[in-house]
């Protein structure tokens, strides 16, 4: 039963695996397609305010954002604007970016994640059973472990 599951788990990880190098790919091979960058980013779906996409900015990345375009840096406000409140973060692959105007209360935001970080995770499973089938060693179940330290 347990070993049902852990392969179960594997081919999950593989197939979600597989599908974020395609995505990859894709958004490098659709960058280089498009004519000197004109479009940045490519919108996926959108349920309401909320939309996904991808762009080819930073070396591929899943966009997460409240308009109908993300926020991908530039001008806000001017120098000593009040009514602009912009707050961020931008490290290892993250990007985001939060703009409140106190004015008409309107919000954007805008969240981008690195493709590296899913192909990473969803990696991990499968490599690690093709090393145990490499090596010629069952995975470990909870119970077998059990077994061999008593």
């Amino acid at each position: 039963m347990k070993k049902n599951f852990f392969k179960r788990c594997v081919c999950v990880s593989m197939v979600l695996f597989l599908a974020f190098v395609v995505l990859y790919v894709f958004v490098l091979v659709n960058d280089s397609i498009s004519s000197a960058g004109s479009r940045a980013y490519w919108s996926g779906f959108s349920m309401g305010k909320f939309h996904v996409g991808t762009t080819s900015r930073w070396s591929g990345g899943l966009l997460f954002f409240n308009q109908k375009m993300p926020y991908m840096g530039s001008i806000v406000s001017f120098a000593g604007d009040k009514n602009v409140v912009e707050r961020g973060l931008t490290a290892w692959g993250l990007y985001f970016r939060l703009i409140k105007h106190t004015d008409t209360n309107e919000t954007w935001w805008t969240l981008m994640v690195s493709l590296w970080y899913p192909i990473i995770i969803f990696g991990i499973l499968p490599a690690v059973y093709l090393v145990q089938k490499l090596r010629g060693t069952k995975p470990v179940t909870q119970s077998e472990g059990a077994k061999t330290r008593a």
